[in-house]
């Protein structure tokens, strides 16, 4: 009779933990680089990108104003998938992970943990996240060439 207590409770600890294994790899995010850079400012406005995870290569891609480059994927279930893009405009760089939490998009953003939405938009001043009303976070700012 107690061999029955103690297997239900682990039996409905398994049976949770499989349960929210399942739920989290129902997620699809998307991670979007938006080129923002003003054309009548900057001669020079294309930006050239290059991102990749562990396990995939989203290869080169060059961006004119107003241009994007997306992505979508499943979360894996230990919440370990990392994206990083390296960007480079004229004599600039940034090198930087676009995604690596899936509560926000990237650690101790201000982004709602509900987010599936990673937008990334490309300025001259920098890289800006967007949240889905709209609110930008500005994480990070260009660097020179090396």
């Amino acid at each position: 009779m107690s061999s029955s207590y103690i297997k239900s409770p682990f039996l409905l600890l398994i049976i949770l933990f499989i349960n929210i294994l399942h739920l989290k790899c129902i997620n699809s995010f998307q991670v979007q680089v938006v080129n923002n850079i003003d054309p009548t400012k900057f001669p020079f406005n294309s930006i050239k990108i290059h991102c990749a995870s562990k396990d995939n290569d989203m290869g080169f891609h060059d961006l004119s104003p107003n241009n994007k480059f997306e992505w979508s994927f499943k979360e894996k279930y230990f919440a370990t998938t990392m994206f990083f893009c390296h960007f480079w405009w004229g004599l600039k760089e940034r090198a930087f992970e676009v995604f690596n939490v899936f509560q926000g998009c990237i650690r101790d953003s201000p982004l709602s943990p509900q987010t599936l939405l990673c937008k990334w938009t490309v300025t001259d001043k920098g890289f800006f996240l967007e949240d889905a009303s709209g609110k930008k976070y500005n994480p990070y700012t260009w660097e020179p060439l090396h």
